[in-house]
């Protein structure tokens, strides 16, 4: 059972391309679950002890689950094992668990990377060659909304590819130096494509054709592509050439990417990610929910109560959606799971007749947590019972509506004690994301026109991906929070148009045209942060303040005005928890 369940926490995370991903989440995620076990078997039937021991891990596992997504995976397998195995009695030395752990763990590990020697670097070369099919996808359907929904994710995904690639390749390699310089050269030429897509100019013939073989280019990790032949007659037909050959040359290798290491940007976001009033309220939220689960389980007598608190941090992970829909997709998938575990266990002997059962639900699990929590639910709900009862066997007729009854009591104590008690838990988050792009584009703008614009631009491009998962997640959420999330996506698409002016007015200084002087780029700066805050108070100021009225910025503050005039209006605050200023 040990080998099985460090085996299922590995394959949980198998979920990136890059074998170097794959080696960093898996293994983050099987110590975790290894530490876990071992707090478990520790404090298993030690009263107060035990209680108090849940409760740390649980501050533990909320405070680095901010951190990133492998110590996320790693802080929810610690407080999972140590919940199970405080509740399951042992009777080896303490070292035999984890290491039997590690052990399942490790074996999936091998097997994910076997064929590492032979595709090294295919998936880095293809989360790159992904941003240009996305560019090229594009410019055939002729939609910068749609852009702004795909091209920052994708950015994203392949910056944090290729932070993996660098993490176990000390120095700069030549593999990851090519692939950041390809990548870092798809920026220009993503902005020459909205500009042109904002002014509605037509591409070049065979334009996209153009940006494809590149992107062919570099997922088959071809150092060179004939010269594409494009007709430049506009302005911007040549400013979209330009960008073209400058990433025809990085695919050659001819231009060499900044020195700026993402790992080092990562490791200054720490500090405040740690210190954070978000990590803070979720870290005590967890803790609650843990300490009332693991009180409740000790004095109220269930078998294998360790269900409850294992519910708790199923749910209670905010990086995996709505707190709310999940508790919902929770109980519905384990009612189906303790069905289906029900009848397996009934027509399915324990032991070698179980192992294609076994085999199938592993499948089921893996592919559900990709698609849908109801369908992972359903899988892993009679998976753990199997495995369970092949460990500590118990009457059927008590263990299956345990299970229920635990799985229903932990999403009771999740969505009293840690999201209806928590203004903050079920507040709509989209203004302030809303806000924090709005201050990006202002710093993007301040940057656009000196040397410092690239990194500004990246900000800007997570900033939008972070926006667009939060619209997201703040529309799966219950009335009132969806209604509201939902009121503010005209200011989205305000925004979003905002950003393509400024990158307009950014690339069209970069090609000869007029460079904005520094009072006007001053004033839009302010008219920007001054949306900003308007965006955090209530009611709204009356305007954003002077803007240019002429020159390279006109466009800008026009949009500006725009999303000024899309902030929803009234006396009433459109976010839940809000309230008025004043």
């Amino acid at each position: 059972m040990l080998l099985a369940v460090g085996a299922l926490a590995a394959a949980m995370r198998d979920r990136y391309p890059s074998y170097r991903l794959r080696l960093v989440h898996i293994t983050v995620a099987v110590l975790g679950g290894a530490v876990g076990t071992a707090i478990g078997v520790a404090f298993h039937d030690r009263g107060w002890w035990t209680v108090a021991a849940l409760v740390g891990a649980a501050l533990v596992s909320g405070a680095i689950s901010a951190i990133g997504l492998a110590l996320s995976s790693a802080g929810m397998n610690l407080l999972l094992m140590a919940s199970v195995w405080s509740a399951l009695p042992l009777r080896e030395p303490w070292w035999w668990p984890p290491l039997l752990y590690l052990a399942g763990g490790a074996a999936v590990l091998v097997l994910a990377l076997a064929a590492w020697p032979v595709r090294a670097g295919t998936a880095e070369r293809a989360a790159v060659a992904r941003v240009y099919r996305e560019i090229a996808a594009v410019m055939d359907g002729g939609d910068a909304g749609r852009a702004w929904t795909v091209l920052p994710p994708a950015v994203s995904d392949a910056y944090d590819v290729l932070a993996g690639h660098r993490l176990s390749a000390p120095g700069r390699d030549a593999e990851s130096v090519w692939l950041m310089g390809v990548l870092n050269a798809a920026q220009p030429l993503l902005e020459a494509v909205m500009t042109m897509l904002r002014r509605g100019d037509a591409f070049p013939p065979d334009a996209s054709g153009s940006v494809t073989a590149l992107a062919d280019a570099v997922a088959s990790g071809a150092r060179g592509i004939p010269p594409p032949d494009l007709r430049s007659e506009t302005a911007d037909e040549k400013i979209f050439a330009h960008a073209l050959a400058y990433a025809v040359s990085c695919l050659r290798g001819d231009a060499e990417p900044p020195a700026a290491q993402l790992g080092r940007r990562r490791r200054q976001r720490l500090s405040a990610v740690l210190t954070s009033p978000d990590t803070l309220s979720y870290a005590l939220r967890l803790a609650l929910c843990m300490g009332i689960a693991t009180v409740l389980v000790s004095v109220v007598a269930v078998p294998h109560s360790y269900w409850v608190p294992m519910t708790v941090t199923l749910v209670l992970k905010p990086d995996f959606g709505s707190v709310f829909g999940r508790a919902v997709l929770r109980a519905l998938g384990t009612l189906a799971g303790v069905a289906v575990g029900g009848v397996l266990l009934l027509l399915v002997p324990l032991g070698l007749p179980m192992l294609p059962v076994v085999f199938a639900l592993g499948m089921g699990a893996r592919i559900g947590i990709d698609r849908s929590y109801a369908m992972m639910s359903t899988a892993i709900t009679p998976l753990v019972l199997i495995l369970v009862e092949s460990a500590a066997p118990a009457p059927l007729g008590k263990v299956l509506p345990a299970r229920l009854y635990d799985t229903l009591i932990g999403c009771a104590i999740v969505l009293t004690a840690g999201y209806a008690l928590w203004p903050g838990s079920w507040r709509v988050r989209v203004r302030d994301r809303l806000a924090g792009t709005v201050t990006a584009v202002a710093d993007y703008l301040e940057a656009a026109f000196g040397p410092g614009r690239r990194r500004k631009r990246h900000k800007l491009y997570q900033r939008f991906s972070d926006l667009h998962k939060s619209m997201q997640q703040g529309l799966s959420e219950p009335p009132p929070a969806g209604p509201w999330t939902a009121a503010w996506w005209p200011e989205v698409v305000a925004l979003q148009r905002v950003s393509e002016a400024v990158i307009e007015a950014a690339v069209q200084a970069r090609s000869g045209a007029a460079v904005p002087s520094s009072a006007d780029v001053t004033a839009t700066v302010a008219g920007l942060r001054r949306l900003a805050a308007a965006m955090q108070e209530w009611p709204a100021p009356a305007s954003p303040g002077p803007l240019p009225g002429s020159g390279p910025l006109a466009g800008v503050a026009q949009e500006i005005r725009t999303a000024w005039s899309a902030l929803p209006a009234g006396d009433r605050p459109r976010d839940p928890g809000a309230r008025p200023a004043g």
